[in-house]
């Protein structure tokens, strides 16, 4: 509708991918609201899109449209670029199989990412958390409104995880969209974007309720669209993906305003759309950075950041991100050297992790010199632009030298090997093709490990019991702990937690049963405490070992029973007995 006639399939593609992404966020965003945020609603609601749009569109260019893709994707396996093809895939498999065996271990996902998605489901509206971790309330969320539909339409949490992927599918798009442009054949850029998903931290984030495979994905979505001609279509496609984008993470403010400077000049300078398209993106996904700023003084609350004379107030510091996992000095270096040091270094301890804080994207850097040569010297002149702002977009954050914090870079190095070599005679552009796709794979082999750190590689759990595969991937551990906790959890049932659990999100059931509350700060103990276990229904309590709480739990073995003691944090977890919840005032 958006773009007829003779537009490319590949335009086409790209918009309707970014289109779906930002209908989920909407109707998440209109349930919520509304408090209609339950599985069926999600389900009428999506199925409405699909026919709304089929029906316009119509059920023959529909078809047509799938037989092109089809024949692209045949394209993709045949020619020596299968190779890079065949990598991507096999990476998606392992992080669908790590989906599919094993929980959810992610610890900024059990944090803050995965909360909002469970607190969605139990109350079914969005609204700000009731919590002390303070990402899970100032967080961007558009991508955790995606999340929230992707989750809502499972039966359990079993697949909660893969919840990147559709983003992941966008950015490949986008990428060999970006490809296409510059003159790459079909086959040939469909088959080395799919090699991104290979690459080793990409990989590993898929399998995890992460945005930073979302964030990349956006950013291609993005330059497809503020390097492409400037017409309705596209600016709806920019604006869209402008605004899912600056919702993806707090990093994304400079990102943006890099990208929606690019669209403004190439609009001429006076394109009203333009400026439409950028307002838009601006409303979209700009949310909690005015509430920031409202609340705090601070868009990017709860960081504080000094940029010249202008502070930013905030309790977090920036040197923290610089400082956790790497090495002693590291965050006293400039920007320039941190950037080195981590491009020089291995990963953590030679080994890939899905959180990796130093070392490159993978074998296929390896391939960064040719492709700059080639680009800078090659024929392949459309593609210089877009592989650029991609490339200075990715590295437009202060944390540039933390992999998953620039997944979008090595997608911006397959385009200009692609581009750059498109001219080669063809047993050099063989050589070269099959040479990514061997990188590909041994990045997938050196990073496979990476899912379950604590136990047998991904495909030796397929007969492996829920614990075994519970304890071969928890990045918090005491997994039987935490998982008999959990099911003493009942229908209508609640976990209760203070703040000394550092990740909530261990406390939701995977099957939804059961629901997790946060102890108001001013309840400490006495009569109103256990009222409010009572009104709650608390089967199980998280507190802080240390604390008044727990010594008041402690006081009362007829009706507390100490579980455990956390062994990354400084909580302890209480079982409430059945007999006792509805006592108040005791």
């Amino acid at each position: 509708m958006l773009l007829p006639g003779p537009e490319p399939l590949r335009e086409r593609l790209c918009l309707g991918l970014t289109l779906a992404l930002a209908a989920a966020f909407a109707l998440v965003e209109l349930l919520g609201a509304l408090g209609w945020l339950t599985a069926p609603a999600g389900l009428v609601g999506c199925l409405g899109f699909a026919g709304a749009v089929t029906r316009r569109a119509g059920l023959a260019a529909a078809g047509r449209d799938a037989a092109a893709l089809g024949q692209v994707a045949i394209a993709a396996v045949r020619g020596p670029w299968a190779l890079a093809a065949v990598a991507g895939i096999v990476a998606v498999g392992l992080a669908s199989l790590a989906a599919l065996w094993l929980e959810s271990w992610g610890w900024d996902a059990l944090a803050y990412h995965l909360p909002p998605v469970h607190d969605a489901l139990q109350t079914g509206r969005v609204r700000e958390l009731p919590t002390h971790v303070t990402y899970a309330r100032a967080y961007p969320q558009a991508v955790e409104r995606v999340l929230t539909l992707w989750r809502l339409l499972l039966p359990d949490e079993t697949l909660v995880d893969l919840g990147q992927l559709p983003f992941a599918v966008a950015g490949a798009a986008g990428l060999a969209t970006l490809a296409r442009r510059a003159g790459v054949r079909p086959g040939r850029a469909a088959g080395l974007a799919l090699a991104w998903w290979a690459t080793p931290v990409l990989m590993l984030q898929l399998a995890h309720a992460y945005v930073d495979v979302a964030h990349a994905a956006l950013a291609v979505l993005a330059v497809v669209f503020v390097t492409g001609p400037v017409d309705r279509g596209r600016l709806v496609g920019a604006a869209l993906a402008l605004g899912l984008f600056l919702g993806s993470k707090p990093s994304a403010p400079l990102p943006f305003a890099l990208l929606a400077a690019t669209l403004w000049i190439r609009s001429g300078l006076r394109w009203p759309g333009a400026l439409a398209a950028i307002a838009a993106g601006l409303v979209i996904g700009g949310e909690s950075y005015a509430r920031g700023w409202l609340q705090h003084g601070n868009p990017v609350w709860p960081v504080a950041l000094q940029a010249g004379p202008i502070a930013l107030p905030g309790p977090v510091t920036a040197t923290m991100f610089f400082a956790v996992l790497t090495p002693p000095g590291f965050a006293e270096l400039d920007w320039w050297q941190r950037l080195a040091a981590s491009w020089t270094a291995l990963p953590g301890s030679g080994a890939y992790g899905y959180d990796m804080r130093l070392g490159l994207h993978g074998p296929l850097h390896l391939l960064l010199p040719p492709a700059i040569v080639s680009l800078a010297f090659g024929t392949a002149r459309r593609a210089r632009g877009p592989v650029a702002l991609l490339a200075v977009v990715s590295l437009a954050t202060p944390a540039a030298f933390w992999p998953r914090f620039t997944l979008a870079l090595p997608g911006a190095l397959l385009v200009a090997l692609a581009a750059g070599s498109e001219g080669w005679p063809r047993r050099a552009r063989a050589l070269l093709d099959g040479s990514i796709g061997a990188l590909a794979l041994v990045g997938v082999g050196l990073a496979a490990p990476g899912f379950t750190p604590d136990g047998p590689p991904i495909w030796a759990l397929g007969r492996a019991t829920p614990l075994q595969r519970a304890e071969a991937a928890t990045s918090v551990g005491q997994a039987r702990a935490w998982l008999d906790a959990r099911a003493q959890i009942g229908e209508g049932e609640c976990f209760a937690y203070d703040e000394s659990v550092e990740v909530p999100g261990l406390l939701w059931r995977p099957d939804g049963r059961g629901r997790v509350a946060y102890v108001p700060p001013e309840l400490v103990d006495g009569p109103a405490l256990s009222a409010w276990l009572a009104a709650e229904e608390v089967r199980a309590i998280a507190v802080d070992r240390r604390g008044p709480r727990a010594a008041w739990l402690r006081e009362r073995p007829d009706r507390f029973t100490p579980l455990f003691a956390c062994r990354t944090a400084a909580c302890e977890v209480f079982a409430v007995r059945r007999e006792d919840r509805a006592r108040s005032g005791r």
